[in-house]
């Protein structure tokens, strides 16, 4: 079995729109901007990254909702290709968003 997870802390950038599937399920994206400093190969390097994380079912875009702009939280989640069309685009299926100041 192959192993997909993901864990990444940063800004709330921009919420987008809720939506509700056909099916009922609640859906929102938002926009994280991520800011770090790694090390790669003994050497510092600083790592800046937006990333689309889609949130889906009620329990989790509750917690959404509360979400501003600049709120700083934690997603774990798993990786994901952003639609059928586009397979060379990744976002973010959360499985957990905590939040922290």
């Amino acid at each position: 079995m192959e192993f997909n997870a993901v864990r990444i802390t940063g800004l709330v950038k921009e919420l987008k729109a809720p939506r509700t599937s056909p099916a009922g399920v609640e859906h929102r994206e938002l926009i994280l901007e991520h800011r770090s400093v790694q090390t790669l190969d003994g050497q510092l390097r600083e790592v800046r990254a937006l990333v689309t994380v889609k949130v889906s079912g009620s329990k989790l875009a509750q917690q959404v909702t509360g979400l501003v702009p600049g709120n700083r939280i934690t997603v774990s989640g798993m990786l994901a290709q952003a639609s059928h069309r586009d397979t060379q685009q990744l976002l973010i299926h959360a499985q957990a968003i905590e939040r922290f100041e």
